[in-house]
């Protein structure tokens, strides 16, 4: 079972999430103050958008009567207004061109990331945060329950964090018959940030679980990425020091296992 804990936020805006494998991963939680500031980033995107959306809809229906131009351009207001974070949040991984730039991210509460069904149903919700003025209900629901949730998130049992990417400058020791993969194979994988966390968090905690438990771990989370690869005949353990040797030549420009990857 995925288990949630956080400390108190006035001391510490951080949660913890525990996967089903037992690895663990801290989230900083996301304040109002830089979710204001990239909702204002993505409020002026979608208002410039419909500025020009809406003077080609007056041009094309100047034949039209007022109340038909009218209706259609508070139909395509609604669609930019609620599409853009809908449709962005689920095919960006949870972020917008705003929370990107504020290195924002909307995830699960069990930390895996967003769908589009509860990507709808946080923004749906949105006009209820703003009720009745300036994001009134939203402030005070995050300021009430201390995880920083609106009643959009409450819905979407959703959470809004600070995405930091994956450093992996110092690599943990990885076994001696690790995988030489290209960096471009692996590139198509098309791996996240959180992928990557969880293969080096397991290299990290290896040593201190049993054999039997480690091998069961490696199995599950090389499966996937063999199939995908084309892998037949590796260790799983092989091949996801494989995998991170890879992502770590193709962020560092270092050839494979020049400063890292092999166990002393």
């Amino acid at each position: 079972m995925e288990s949630v804990s956080r400390r108190r936020l006035r001391l510490d805006p951080r949660v913890s999430i525990e996967t089903p494998e037992q690895i663990r991963f801290t989230y900083e939680l996301a304040g109002p103050g830089s979710r204001m500031l990239a909702y204002g980033i993505d409020l002026s995107i979608r208002l410039g958008g419909m500025s020009v959306v809406g003077f080609v809809v007056l041009l094309l229906t100047g034949w039209a009567s007022p109340g038909f131009a009218y209706g259609l351009l508070l139909v395509l207001v609604f669609v930019v207004e609620w599409g853009y974070h809908t449709l962005l949040e689920w095919l960006w991984n949870g972020q917008t061109p705003g929370k990107r730039a504020l290195g924002l991210r909307v995830i699960r509460r069990s930390g895996i990331p967003l769908d589009l069904v509860r990507s709808a149903m946080r923004n749906l919700l949105r006009a209820a945060d703003i009720f009745p003025m300036a994001y009134a209900a939203g402030l005070i629901t995050m300021f009430a329950t201390g995880m920083q949730r609106r009643l959009g998130d409450f819905a979407a049992d959703t959470i809004v964090v600070r995405h930091r990417k994956v450093a992996l400058s110092e690599l943990p020791a990885l076994p001696e018959d690790a995988l030489e993969l290209a960096p471009e194979a692996v590139a198509s994988l098309r791996l996240r940030p959180r992928d990557i966390a969880l293969i080096d968090a397991y290299f990290r905690r290896a040593p201190i679980l049993s054999p039997e438990r480690a091998t069961e771990l490696a199995e599950i989370l090389s499966q996937p990425l063999m199939e995908r690869l084309g892998i037949e005949k590796a260790s799983p353990a092989a091949a996801l020091a494989g995998v991170l040797l890879a992502e770590h030549c193709r962020h560092s420009s270092l050839f494979l296992g020049e400063n890292y990857g092999t166990r002393p």
